[in-house]
């Protein structure tokens, strides 16, 4: 009989074959003594990508759709494995060595912890600020808009975007990036894994602020290294990743904020509409 997966990987992807390669390729590796199942679901259509999965012995291959969205093929991936922990990957991410290996054997030792993901790190060799966030709040939303602190000089008890400068153990954070975070499968299924109402964006940081409401913790593991090719699939569908951007900010903001006061949310609301719409026709016109 075959040995159990320890680790299921699921990818969604759209029309970026040549980063998924490289994706795909240094899975072996970020695993190290691992066992892992691949899928992929492919949302595009254009370059080739179908094709090449197919000829890969050691990927499951799922027919997905322009219109599927990125939760919605992630569960469609999930619900195919049978791994206890759910490696949830972009396909513009490649994975150092053994850095699989390190969030697995994290999340093993941590039983209070549903999640964990990496050290994101940009090509320019910067690192990623989606690495850790804290769940955004009004406060927040206007702190990083105004460019604060370095335009209007104030700071706030908890930013979306939290200052890493440790290179080694673990931080306690809200919310780790969608590009790359492992999960056990008992937290996932509990929460019923990406609300599928979320087209792309904030769909990550509506499952941490579920797994958050039942007790879950979430970890960034310093010691785990992955390069992030950041934005490549959005690049191609520019005006409708702009729209879904504010959308789901919308179904966040309503989803988990219902209880703040009326005027508030009127007013949270309006900027969400103002926001997004200038940048949608900015769009439009370039």
């Amino acid at each position: 009989m075959s040995r159990t997966p320890d680790v299921a990987v699921v990818i969604t992807t759209f029309d970026v074959q040549d980063l998924l390669i490289r994706c795909l390729d240094s899975l072996d590796g970020a695993a190290g003594s691992l066992k892992i199942e691949v899928v992929v679901v492919d949302n595009g259509f254009c370059d080739g990508t179908w094709q090449m999965l197919l000829a890969r012995k050691n990927v499951k291959a799922i027919r997905g759709s322009s219109e599927l969205g990125f939760g919605c093929a992630n569960n469609l991936g999930a619900v195919v494995t049978r791994a206890p922990l759910i490696l949830f990957l972009n396909p513009d991410t490649e994975l150092e060595e053994g850095s699989m290996q390190v969030l697995a054997e994290c999340l093993g030792s941590r039983l209070d912890v549903a999640t964990v993901g990496p050290r994101l790190i940009l090509p320019s060799g910067r690192l990623d600020p989606a690495s850790s966030r804290n769940f955004p709040s009004p406060s927040s939303a206007i702190h990083r808009f105004l460019g604060a602190p370095r335009v209007v000089g104030f700071e706030i008890e908890k930013p979306y975007n939290t200052e890493e400068v440790a290179t080694t153990g673990e931080r306690e954070v809200d919310s780790v990036s969608g590009a790359c975070f492992l999960i056990r499968r008992t937290a996932f299924d509990a929460v019923g894994g990406f609300d599928q109402r979320y087209f792309m964006y904030g769909d990550d940081l509506d499952l941490h602020r579920r797994l958050a409401d039942l007790g879950w913790r979430t970890l960034c593991v310093h010691e785990a290294h992955v390069t992030h090719w950041k934005r490549e699939s959005s690049r191609q569908r520019p005006v409708r990743t702009r729209f879904e951007f504010y959308r789901s900010m919308w179904r966040y903001y309503h989803e988990h904020h219902a209880h703040e006061p009326w005027i508030l949310r009127v007013l949270v609301s309006s900027a969400i509409l103002v926001l997004g719409t200038g940048a949608v026709l900015r769009r439009l016109v370039h």
